[in-house]
This record gives structure tokens, sequence and C-alpha cells, in this order.
């Protein structure tokens, strides 16, 4: 009995699911079609950037040659001048006072030469009659006239004779050994004259002003400083560990901030010295004359140091959002997607430095449309 009712009701039940409908399964989406690429691995130079400074390869301070007060300054900061043009003028009263004293000084140093060369002529007028006389003198005593202390007392004379005359001649050399001092003075101070219009040493950019019309100015305190135009240079500090990659020619890549476009420049110049306390080595590229170069400017200069290995993918392999990178890695006929980190663009290659490992086959042109599983259609 129990057994009767347990089949008829296990046969209600096996009715009941053979006429039950089953539920459609979810078809899975169409393969995309998709392009690809491989993740191409080489090696590339290694590049190290540096930072460094503009300056000017000739500066000079320029000052006055003469003391005196600034009568006209006739310049400003950023002021371009031609080589010998005006400055600043020197006051020269002072110098014109300093002229007049040394000419009173030569002056008073010609009156002393009349009677300096009167007294010569009569010091050799005396010296020419005691020689006269002395030869007289002699012929007396050969021949026994005279006494010996007659012709002792004529010899005496003419030796005194000749010391006057030399007497004479020496104060005439310091008379005009002191004219030519003198002299010497006034041109001298009158030179100094020639000074007081201070000028440019060459054609250049007022860089900086430190005197004012109306102060002193001392020789060698600087009025203004300038630097040459068109000539220009980037000192960049090297760390030594970089050194053995550099020698005067080796090629660097420079860019300003100034100017963003990098230039191809060669080193022209390493100091032997290196600061002990950075451990850097100043390393100097000289700048092309153009516009908007000027010191003080920053630039950075990039130096190749060894090789490296580097993943390149195509740049649109590579989608972006926000500061997510990612690119589609296929595998088994699927996209996975992949977080990368892309450092670099250069002729359509983006440099992937984290993330891969170089041989992937990616999803090339890719867009934000791909998602992570995928199923996908290779075409070429």
């Amino acid at each position: 009995m129990n057994f009767t009712r347990f089949a008829a009701v296990a046969l209600i039940a096996l009715t009941g699911c053979a006429t039950k409908k089953e539920a459609p399964r979810a078809e899975e989406p169409r393969a995309a079609r998709v392009q690809t690429a491989i993740a191409e691995s080489s090696m590339r130079p290694e590049e190290r950037e540096v930072t460094g400074t503009v300056t000017a390869k000739t500066t000079a301070a320029v000052s006055s040659r003469i003391a005196g007060h600034i009568k006209e300054l006739r310049v400003r900061e950023g002021d371009t001048l031609a080589a010998g043009q005006t400055i600043a003028v020197i006051d020269t009263r002072e110098v014109e006072t300093a002229i007049r004293e040394a000419e009173a000084g030569r002056t008073e140093a010609q009156a002393g030469l009349p009677e300096s060369e009167a007294a010569l002529r009569g010091a050799q007028a005396q010296l020419d009659l005691a020689r006269t006389t002395l030869d007289r003198m002699t012929k007396l005593k050969d021949s026994k006239s005279i006494t010996d202390q007659e012709f002792d007392e004529t010899r005496a004379r003419f030796r005194q004779a000749q010391s006057q005359v030399e007497i004479a001649q020496a104060r005439g050399r310091q008379i005009r050994e002191r004219i030519q001092q003198a002299s010497a003075a006034v041109e001298r101070v009158r030179l100094q004259q020639n000074y007081a219009t201070v000028t440019s040493p060459f054609t250049g950019v007022v860089t900086e002003k430190r005197a004012e019309a109306g102060v002193f100015a001392g020789p060698g305190q600087p009025i203004v400083v300038m630097e040459r135009a068109g000539e220009w240079r980037l000192d960049a500090a090297v760390d030594e560990s970089l050194l053995k990659h550099l020698r005067v020619g080796t090629a660097v890549s420079v860019t300003l901030d100034a100017i963003t476009e990098p230039m191809a420049l060669r080193v022209n110049e390493i100091l032997p010295s290196v600061d002990a306390r950075t451990r850097t080595a100043t390393v100097r590229v000289a700048l092309p004359g153009r516009a908007g170069i000027r010191s003080g400017l920053s630039g950075r200069m990039k130096i190749a140091g060894g090789e490296r290995k580097a993943i390149l993918v195509p740049s649109n392999a590579v989608v972006t959002n926000g500061q997510m990178q990612r690119v589609f890695v296929l595998s088994d006929g699927r996209l996975r997607a992949q977080l990368v980190t892309a450092v670099e663009t250069r002729d359509g290659k983006t440099e992937i430095v984290s993330g891969l490992e170089g041989g992937e086959r990616i999803a090339a042109p890719a867009s934000a449309a791909l998602t992570d599983g995928a199923r996908v259609e290779v075409v070429q």
C-alpha cells in the first residue's frame, strides 16, 4: 500500500519535470576584431639628465681708471652697447687741479736751468784760464824761473777749477732730470683726463648697474657689469660617475626652459676639478647665438651613460585613463588588461618601463572600448 502510494507520487513528479521548460542560455558576445603588435625588447642608450645654468662666456666689470664723482651715467640694465660706446663721464675738476700743480712744478724746475747753465759757463771759463796758467808755469818751472811752491799753487788752482766745472755739470743734470720728471707728471695727469669717459670694452648687454650719477668712483670700482652678446654657454654640475662617458666633443642634448625644443650640441669644456662636497664637475656646452637666450636661464643636459633594456610598443597601444595606463595583452584568444608605466614616446613608439617583459602580443591600436577578458579575433 505504502509502496504503491510512493510510486504514484514519484510518477507525478517526473511528469511535472518533463513538462517544465528549460531557461535559455545567455549568448557570449561576438568576438572583437583587433590588430596586434609585438612588444619589442631592445637595448637602448641610457640617458641621464642633469640641470645647469646659462652663463656668458665673457663678462666684464667696467670701472673708471681715475678717481672722481660720476658726472653722467648714460646706461641702464638691459641696454645693448656697441664697443666704445660711452657708459659714464667722470668729473675732471680734481684732475684739472692736478694738471695745474704738475705744470707749476715743471715751470719751477725749468726756472733753475738758465742759472745752472750760466754757472757752468763761468766755471768752464775759470778752468780754461787755470789750464793756460798751468801751461805757462810748467815752462817756467822747467827753466827754473819759479819755485816749486809757486808751481804747486798754480796746479791746485787748476784742479779746483776742474772741480767747479764738474759741480756745475752735475747741478745742470739734476735740473734737467727734474724738468723731465715734471713733464712726465704733466703728461701722466693729462692722460688721466682722457680717462674721464668710461666706454664699453665690447659689444654686449648691461646686466648690472652698481653706481649712480653723483657718487664717487675710484679706480677699479665697478660702475656696470657687462656680458658679451651672442656668446653663451650652459654650465652643468655632472656627477663624477658620468664623467667617464664624457669628453670634449661628446654629443649631448640641451633643453632650456625658455626654449622648449631640444638642441643637439657638443661638450666643449670639462673643468678638471671635482667638488669634494657634491662629487660633481662642471661641464660646459657652448650655446648658439639665438633670440631668447640670456644668462641665468635654467637648462637641462641629457648625457648618454651606457645601455639599458627597453620595451617598446606602438604608441596607439597604450590606453590612458587619468593617471592609469594600460595595454591589452592577447592570451588564448582573449584580452588581458595589463597596467603599465609609459615614460617616453618617440617616432611612433612608446617605452614601457614596467608591466611588460617583452615579446607579448598586444592589441594595437587599442581603445577604451576594449575590456578585460573579451574574446577577440586577430586581423592583419
